[in-house]
């Protein structure tokens, strides 16, 4: 398959930029490239649209100083991706890391063959969410990873002794992917399931793992409330400091009550309870 590489000069690397991934990656780009102020993003031949992509452009000019079409006849993306992607410490004990890379010496060992999906380990908020899971008890819970991606929240959370975990990923391609993951490391109590809030079971979960931006939370609250019972936790990440007050607000309302936050690099967690 020929490919076509957009290459955006970037006036500063700010963590908007990211909300701008997120969102070229609705129009089709499927993997990404960054080098101190540039960023490469790449899309099928077939499916690029000039148009569409102009107007996320305008939209987000304000950090785009110029950017150019380069045609690539067709890749092995893969490899491309395996060139550049290392492993991650999540902690002493946690490292995420490729098939392809060594084992590791750590007690939680988490293989993660991305594939473009989202969730390596190298973002700040998938390493907010998977540090903050080792202060939890998971030991026989029910787990609700909304936005699962990769599903590396939700393998960790079957490693950290959870009874059952539902993995909840809107994109059908990247819950082909999380399957291979489930495999490669032996998970056994994971159920992917392709679909948005209103595809939660209808069950009262001990933990909801969120990991999506501002927006969706906002439009998916209500889900979210009707999967909570008494005591429910329910960790929120993938918006800025920021919106903190905002999601603060929202789920004050909703009759949940702030136990702590933690940011890295202006991207926030925040830790609530039923």
């Amino acid at each position: 398959m020929d490919y076509i590489e957009l290459q955006f000069v970037l006036k500063e690397r700010v963590p908007i930029i990211d909300i701008f991934i997120q969102e070229i990656s609705d129009i089709g780009f499927d993997a990404f490239e960054e080098k101190l102020t540039t960023l490469s993003a790449y899309v099928p031949l077939s499916i690029y649209s000039e148009e569409r992509l102009k107007s996320l452009v305008d939209k987000y000019s304000s950090y785009i100083t110029s950017f150019k079409v380069i045609d690539h006849p067709y890749e092995n993306w893969n490899k491309k991706w395996e060139s550049s992607f290392q492993p991650i410490i999540i902690n002493e004990q946690c490292e995420v890391r490729a098939s392809f890379h060594k084992p590791s010496n750590k007690k939680f060992d988490i293989i993660i063959n991305p594939e473009m999906s989202f969730g390596t380990g190298h973002h700040e908020t998938t390493r907010l969410m998977a540090k903050d899971l080792f202060k939890h008890d998971l030991k026989n819970k029910t787990i609700l990873d909304f936005g699962s991606g990769t599903a590396i929240l939700s393998i960790l959370a079957e490693k950290l002794g959870a009874d059952e975990v539902h993995a909840l990923e809107i994109d059908e391609k990247v819950n082909k992917n999380a399957v291979n993951n489930l495999s490669i490391n032996n998970c056994k109590i994971i159920q992917l399931i392709n679909g948005d809030g209103d595809s939660i079971p209808n069950m009262k979960y001990d933990f909801l793992l969120v990991n999506i931006n501002r927006n969706t939370i906002v439009k998916e609250f209500a889900n979210f409330s009707r999967a909570m019972k008494k005591n429910s936790i329910v960790l929120f990440s993938g918006f800025f400091e920021s919106d903190i007050d905002y999601i603060k607000d929202l789920s004050i309302e909703s009759g949940l009550k702030i136990l702590y936050s933690d940011l890295e690099n202006q991207w926030a967690l925040l830790v609530m309870k039923k």
